[in-house]
């Protein structure tokens, strides 16, 4: 008995520090689509400097 013991603790603690891989590696996923969301929206805006915001009108 004293074995399956040792063995749920070492499952947990894996399982621990695997949610906590994945969440590092989300984060970071995250911060560089919005770094490369940052840097094509920048680069957009220098290719197309005449190119501003305006809403058609319906006629």
């Amino acid at each position: 008995m004293t074995q399956r013991r040792v063995d749920k603790e070492k499952f947990e603690r894996a399982d621990r520090e695997a949610k906590l891989a994945l969440e590092t590696e989300r984060r970071h996923r995250e911060a560089k689509t919005a770094r490369l969301r940052e840097q094509r929206l920048a680069a957009e805006a220098n290719a197309n400097p005449e190119r501003s915001y305006s809403p058609k009108l319906s006629s």
